[in-house]
């Protein structure tokens, strides 16, 4: 309980009394003054306005003042709820501006590897202190994140892998680059081409044809390098059917021949032409063309230089890549046509080089057949020959595949004199005539399309033979009858049985993801250790 004391001193004179008028029953109202009205509605909103901040919490406010119940959530919490900008995606088109990058449209659209996601119905509505909530907790930002994590996993499985090599044997590294089938012919190769990984193979001290490499290799190895394509161009992977082309380079040579351009005693003996964003062409080394393309000092550390062109525009990279490629001396993107197949063979192999692209090479003329497939056996010793294999055949046909039988001409050319008498018989009548007619029609017809195919096959088979990159452009590739009953399928597209894995058919391989950012690393570490004294133009 609380008390107050008050305490008053007694004045020393007696106050002087006034007597206020009669109001004579009217009642005063108080003086106004000017503008207080308005103050004090001011002054009554900043109360209501700062003490709403004080019982609300950042996450309790409306968002949207016609609604009852908060709704501004973060984009983290959208993402984590399912209603982020990855499911955003699968409601625009595929030339929305709102797309952070146009191949997100492939990644987190209807064939994507997020199309299994359920969907959320109905809106979020933030709980309030007394309410039932749920709360999540979300291992990673975002699936960009999570991707980094899997390359990151991939990368130290490389290594794990590299050490379980035989060393003795010998290792070669390849570069492995991918491509749309349908690529564009205006593109320089450092365009259509896009390096995702890079593979080192156990080579059993034999030679490794680059051309036909990706058929020495088991199924997990294929299954990596699809993977790593996959993050690097989903264009190509996440669509409905997906086709990609993909080949192999050698890395042999390839930093060798570019000690002489990166070393400084030796830089300035090569030296490139250089065009900058106003046209004029100017006299620059290697490395100097890479620093003044990224707009950065040739003194600066690895990671600056590396992370300058990861800044640039994809205009920029492609020129920078387009500098580095075309002035290596050794032609890394070169046509990938037998005219180069048969060069390149000759190069490495002189006149033990094969005269034709048949199949004959060095396994066949010592006795051994090269196996470009097989059927893994799982260990299930089911019967399971009887099993149908369903394909999927509504675009793709029996001829396209290679599988189907040519249909003999059970209609001969019939004799003339048949022809004449018709005649003689349709003279009497003129629906025989007009029957005869017709028929005739249809046969010249069927003469003339056969006599255009076999034309077309000719002109085909020609081509074949030219080597044009260009006429492999958005052709399917074949699959002989042979091809299909060694990987296991019968006439019928029945599964026959499987035969086991000879041992030792398969190469083996580490595979990790590697990008032109890698490549370009790379070049920048190679001149920093010629200027550490490590490696010299001798070595």
């Amino acid at each position: 309980m609380l008390s107050l004391h008050l305490s008053f001193t007694p004045p020393t004179t007696k106050p002087l009394l006034l007597t206020p008028p009669s109001a004579a029953g009217r009642r005063r109202s108080p003086p106004q003054i000017p503008g207080l009205d308005d103050l004090r509605r001011e002054t009554r909103r900043k109360t209501i306005k700062r003490l709403r901040k004080l019982y609300e919490g950042f996450f309790y406010r409306l968002k949207n003042p016609h609604k009852i119940h908060a709704d501004n959530f973060t984009e983290s919490e959208l993402q984590m709820m399912g209603l982020g900008y990855d499911r955003m995606v699968r409601f625009m088109e595929k030339d929305d501006e709102r797309l952070k990058h146009p191949w997100d449209w492939y990644k987190y659209g209807e064939f994507g590897p997020y199309s299994w996601r359920g969907i959320v119905v109905g809106e979020p509505v933030r709980g309030m202190m007394s309410d039932e909530c749920v709360t999540m907790f979300g291992e990673v930002k975002d699936h960009e994140e999570w991707e980094k994590i899997e390359q990151h996993e991939m990368a130290v499985e490389y290594g794990k892998r590299k050490e379980m090599l035989d060393k003795k044997l010998g290792l070669r590294y390849f570069w492995v680059f991918v491509r749309h089938p349908k690529w564009r012919v205006n593109e320089p190769p450092w365009e259509q081409w896009t390096l995702v990984s890079e593979v080192v193979v156990e080579s059993r001290n034999q030679r490794l044809d680059k051309w036909d490499l990706m058929g020495r290799l088991g199924n997990k190895t294929r299954q990596l390098i699809t993977q790593c394509a996959a993050w690097f161009r989903p264009d190509i992977i996440y669509v409905k059917r997906p086709v990609y082309q993909c080949r192999f380079e050698p890395q042999d040579n390839f930093f060798q021949a570019m000690i002489p351009l990166l070393d400084p005693d030796s830089e300035r003996d090569h030296l490139f032409e250089l065009e900058d964003d106003q046209g004029r062409v100017e006299m620059c080394t290697y490395f100097g063309g890479l620093c003044k393309m990224a707009k950065i000092s040739p003194k600066a550390f690895v990671d600056d230089v590396v992370n300058r062109y990861e800044k640039l525009s994809e205009e920029k990279k492609v020129k920078c890549l387009g500098f580095l490629i075309k002035n290596h001396p050794l032609n890394l993107l070169h046509p990938y046509t037998k005219e180069w197949k048969a060069k390149l063979e000759e190069m490495e192999l002189g006149c033990d080089a094969p005269d034709d692209d048949d199949d004959v090479g060095i396994h066949a003329r010592s006795g051994e057949e090269e196996v470009t497939d097989w059927v893994e056996d799982d260990g299930d010793d089911e019967d399971e020959d009887d099993e149908d294999v369903v394909l999927d055949g509504s675009e793709i046909g029996d001829e396209e595949l290679g599988i189907g039988q040519h249909d003999d001409e059970s209609d001969s050319e019939e004799d003339p004199k048949n022809w004449d008498k018709e005649l003689k018989k349709a003279m009497s009548s003129n629906e025989a005539m007009e029957n005869l007619a017709r028929r005739s029609v249809e046969r010249s017809t069927e003469i003339y399309e056969k006599q255009m195919r076999s034309m077309e096959q000719a002109q085909g088979a020609r081509a074949s033979e030219d080597g044009d990159e260009t006429e492999m452009r958005g052709k399917k590739a074949k699959v002989s009858p042979e091809e299909w009953k060694r990987a296991g399928y019968g006439p019928w597209r029945k599964r026959i049985k499987k035969s086991k894995i000879p041992p030792g058919l398969f190469l083996k391989a580490a595979v990790r993801p590697f990008t032109y950012r890698n490549l370009v690393k790379e070049i920048v570490l190679l001149r920093h250790a010629i200027l550490d004294g490590e490696i010299g133009e001798s070595e």
